[in-house]
């Protein structure tokens, strides 16, 4: 009786001896220390420096490489007039094409349940 509850308490005190030294020492911070206050003057001195740093870079990129977000400065707004040709052009485009579709074709359909 005296061999199973000694291997079961060495075994029990290595588990939780393992665990105490995983956490480290006590009252010892790992976290890095608070960062200094910055005022507000700086703040928006820093924030201006990195735009304009930003702006720069931009407008030394390639055109169409990759990362570029924005469209060209020269690139406007289409008006209002532009976007009604537009949507006209898609319904006449899209009512002609379904003129063109042979009789009784819907277009594709869901596969049946049952087959892969």
């Amino acid at each position: 009786m005296k061999h199973p509850i000694l291997s079961i308490g060495i075994a029990l005190t290595q588990v939780f001896a393992v665990s105490a030294f995983a956490q480290g020492e006590a009252g010892v911070s790992k976290a890095p220390p608070p960062a200094a206050k910055v005022s507000p003057e700086e703040a928006a001195a820093a924030r201006a420096k990195r735009q304009a740093e930003g702006a720069e870079a931009i407008k030394q990129q390639p055109v169409g490489e990759v990362g570029q977000s924005k469209a060209a400065p020269s690139a406007q707004r289409a008006s209002a007039e532009e976007r009604a040709a537009a949507s006209a052009k898609r319904k006449a485009e899209g009512a002609e094409a379904i003129k063109q579709q042979p009789v009784g074709e819907v277009g594709q359909t869901k596969a049946p349940a049952g087959s892969k």
